[in-house]
């Protein structure tokens, strides 16, 4: 994996993602989401709570199977059985171990492992509504936590949006099939609007 690391790395450098860059093209500063270090984490959407359910991303049964499709339910990752919803930020590095940052928004990109599977999170394909799945990190990935939304009221929302895009609805980030909080709600990519609460997530 260190070996694709460095050479992925090298070609985003060249494409203009070089470490240490931590402003947009236009110049503005946006405060990084930061993922605890060395421990995992659950995500999960604050806001679909219609039935008083919290949703969290979730590997169904803790699939090792490349490919398998993530879904959205109810929040156990603290639980005996919660694998399947513990998430891992690895920051993307380049050949020196030093993170690499988004040239649109200057955040640090990760790529994002579950514990059950030990797989990393990836697109299911370019088209919107494409369901996410998991894949080997070699060929996941990098994802940037843009907090820069005009829903959060509490200080702790977050996108997760595909790295290396430009800000703007072109750019893809991670959704809810469906604004509702029912077990086995699909977990898809669609185009990023700071507005649609479907898409912002937290840590649990």
């Amino acid at each position: 994996m260190k070996r694709r690391i460095r050479l992925l790395a090298a070609a985003l450098a060249t494409a203009g993602l070089a470490a240490g860059l931590t402003t947009s093209a236009t110049g503005t500063a946006f405060a990084d989401v930061t993922p605890p270090s060395g421990t995992w984490s659950e995500i999960f959407n604050p806001y679909l709570h219609a039935q008083g359910i919290t949703l969290c991303a979730d590997d169904p049964g803790g699939s090792t199977r490349i490919g398998q499709l993530m879904q959205l339910w109810r929040c156990h990752g603290y639980a005996s059985n919660g694998a399947p919803q513990r998430w891992v930020f690895l920051p993307f590095v380049n050949g020196n171990d030093i993170p690499i940052r988004d040239p649109s928004t200057g955040d640090i990109l990760y790529q994002i492992l579950n514990l059950a599977a030990n797989e990393c999170l990836t697109a299911g394909g370019p088209a919107p509504g494409q369901q996410m799945a998991l894949t080997v990190c070699d060929t996941a990935e990098v994802w940037d936590l843009r907090s820069d939304n005009a829903v959060s009221q509490n200080g702790f929302d977050f996108q997760i949006a595909l790295g290396g895009q430009v800000v703007g609805s072109d750019s893809t980030c991670v959704s809810a099939s469906n604004f509702t909080d029912n077990n086995g709600t699909r977990l898809v990519t669609e185009p990023c609007s700071q507005y649609d609460t479907s898409q912002i997530w937290n840590l649990g």
